[in-house]
């Protein structure tokens, strides 16, 4: 008799055990939230530092025929779409009055930006914005080929935006120097038409970043009757025009009937050719070349 009373008293146990166990494991426990409040403190961008007034008597001028050191390259940007589009598809800002050039946002100035280059408007395309500071592509040099030939083409400066107005293209030209053609776009239309002449071998074409500077000259009778200036320069000879003392680019006709890559670095074209950009491609308008 005692040992049933042992067996049913270990049973017993067993049963609480298991029960205990079962009400164990269909115990909830509350999930627990801790929710604290995070503060962040938001600063204000501050704005670029306003540089103090330059002496622009005593810098250079940012214009093809000066030498300008310190000119910053362009890094890789390319020209900034429009944030409207009354002005176009690409951006340009057109200098109002003469104003400093800049290698930073308020940094140091390296030279002036004139209103007028060669006796036309200042039209230059803008690659970057920041605050009341555009950085433009410019067509100074920033040292001759036999000096650091790194540093001719695709030169870009920081200027104020309160002294442009703001302005526009839908212009793009490119050269295929292989194909020898030059493809106009003008916002509407796309045509590709053929190159009389590029640059030769030991002066090719420049492939740097560069635009139209939008100045026309009209020379009859001479080697380049009509002549649309580029940006660029040669990063092969340090002046081949003893007049101007430069190494300038240009699309622009030709009385020779020779063809092929054989020019300083122009671009040589049919008077039909330049036809399509005549007094209708808008400064501030880039040539790519590939």
């Amino acid at each position: 008799m005692r040992g049933r009373v042992r067996a049913w008293a270990a049973a017993a146990v067993g049963v609480v055990v298991l029960a205990s166990g079962c009400a164990q494991q269909q115990v909830e426990r509350p999930v627990v939230v801790v929710r604290a409040p995070v503060a962040v403190a938001k600063a204000a961008t501050p704005e670029p530092p306003t540089p103090a007034p330059a002496d622009l008597a005593a810098l250079p001028t940012i214009d093809p025929v000066t030498v300008v050191p310190g000119l910053p390259g362009a890094d890789g940007l390319e020209q900034r779409r429009s944030d409207d589009a009354a002005f176009g598809t690409w951006q340009t800002a057109t200098v109002v009055r003469d104003t400093a050039g800049y290698d930073a946002v308020g940094g140091r100035a390296v030279g002036t930006v004139p209103a007028m280059t060669l006796d036309v408007p200042t039209v230059l395309p803008v690659v970057d914005q920041r605050g009341g500071w555009l950085r433009v592509l410019v067509a100074s040099r920033g040292a001759l080929p036999s000096q650091d030939v790194t540093q001719v083409n695709g030169r870009t400066a920081w200027i104020r935006a309160e002294d442009t107005v703001t302005s526009g293209t839908s212009w793009r030209l490119h050269l295929d120097l292989a194909a020898r053609t030059l493809t106009v776009e003008d916002g509407t239309t796309t045509q590709t038409v053929p190159v009389i002449a590029v640059g030769a071998p030991g002066s090719p074409t420049p492939t740097a970043p560069q635009f139209v500077v939008g100045t026309f000259w009209d020379q009859p009778g001479t080697a380049t009757p009509r002549v649309v200036l580029l940006s660029s320069q040669s990063e092969t000879l340090d002046a081949y025009d003893t007049r101007t003392g430069t190494s300038a680019t240009a699309i622009h006709t030709t009385p020779y009937a020779r063809t092929g890559a054989i020019s300083n670095g122009c671009v040589r074209v049919g008077d039909d050719v330049l036809d399509l950009l005549w007094h209708k491609v808008p400064a501030g308008t880039m040539l790519t070349v590939a």
